[in-house]
């Protein structure tokens, strides 16, 4: 797991780090943390895995992964979104697509992570995640 644009300094940024560190050996590739807002009661990062590369498909993923307070419970989870040349795919005519990977346990990183799937992006919530490093 690295940073992009320097160490997060706010109060979640050890869980930040430790829950990127999880997630990384969760999907077999690097992490990286590209930027990251606090609130008091949770956090939403940018996260990028590694560049794209090869000559064909150039595929690449980033997404984010936040964290907020439901029902008094912390609710940890990533939305990935995956690039081929660096336009986002997406599943069959939807606007929008996006897997879904949810985390259960400590902020240390030791809990478990559990693939949702493919959802579709109802609201457009993630319209902006149209091309990678966008």
């Amino acid at each position: 797991m690295t940073h992009e644009d320097g160490r997060p300094s706010g109060r979640w940024s050890a869980a930040i780090d430790a829950l990127a560190a999880s997630l990384a050996a969760h999907l077999g590739q690097r992490v990286t943390v590209v930027n990251a807002s606090e609130i008091e009661d949770g956090f939403a990062c940018l996260i990028r895995g590694p560049a794209p590369s090869g000559p064909t498909f150039q595929m690449a993923w980033e997404g984010v992964l936040g964290m907020q307070v439901v029902e008094g419970k912390p609710d940890v989870g990533v939305s990935l979104f995956l690039y081929s040349r660096g336009r986002r795919l997406r599943l069959d005519d939807q606007p929008g697509s996006y897997l879904e990977i949810v985390y259960e346990g400590p902020f240390d990183g030791s809990g478990t992570w559990r693939d949702l799937g493919w959802l579709q992006d109802d609201f457009g919530e993630f319209d902006a995640h149209d091309h990678y490093g966008g």
